[in-house]
């Protein structure tokens, strides 16, 4: 039964990836973003759906749970993590937009030529998306970890996005993107980790 679990745990968090992945596609080769997140998006409900109908109904009853409260997990450390990038960048003289990632998204998903409000929505639900599936991801993997565990996931993340973002989005401010998205990270982690270990010690996992 645990190796079971095992392979059905590590399924479900490839699938949780899809978002993560249909980005860095992007990024790395230039595939379009709408297709890479079609792509991904299809492989996570076919992976995902026979992994499913494989399971074993007390295992799809937990499943199910975990990812309700990684999703919940996930948006509120997502709005953590906007909320201290917001505190923060007031605090930088620079010119600097934090937030310039999600009109970016918006105009790779909605094209340049959508209305702001438009543009602004889908990347702001891109954005979104992306929080809550690696919400999910935590949860399923590292769920118990506490804060710590949380932590150590948000710099995990942090690497993947100063490694790609300054070349992508062409940023001049490095340090202060460096300092802010490292900041927000760890607040997303924490964040993240807090809410996962409060479900586990309360029974909703």
């Amino acid at each position: 039964m645990r190796v079971r679990r095992s392979i059905f745990s590590r399924v479900w968090a490839f699938a949780g990836l899809f978002s993560g992945v249909a980005l860095v596609a992007h990024i790395v080769s230039g595939v379009s973003l709408r297709l890479g997140l079609a792509l991904t998006t299809s492989v996570m409900l076919l992976s995902g759906g026979l992994v499913w109908q494989r399971a074993l109904p007390t295992e799809r009853t937990r499943v199910a749970r975990v990812i309700r409260i990684g999703l919940l997990a996930g948006i509120l450390a997502t709005t953590a993590y906007d909320a201290a990038k917001f505190a923060l960048s007031l605090l930088d003289p620079s010119p600097y937009n934090p937030f310039e990632a999600i009109r970016v998204f918006g105009v790779l998903l909605a094209g340049q030529s959508a209305a702001p409000l438009f543009l602004y929505a889908a990347g702001t639900a891109f954005h979104l998306v992306n929080g809550m599936s690696f919400g999910v991801v935590y949860c399923v993997l590292f769920g118990r970890r506490g804060v710590p565990g949380g932590i150590v996931w948000g710099v995990f993340l942090e690497v993947f996005q100063l490694t790609l973002y300054p070349g992508w989005l062409d940023i001049r401010a490095y340090r202060e993107f460096a300092q802010i998205s490292a900041l927000s990270h760890i607040v997303y982690g924490a964040t993240l980790g807090f809410l996962c270990k409060r479900a586990w010690q309360t029974g909703d996992l």
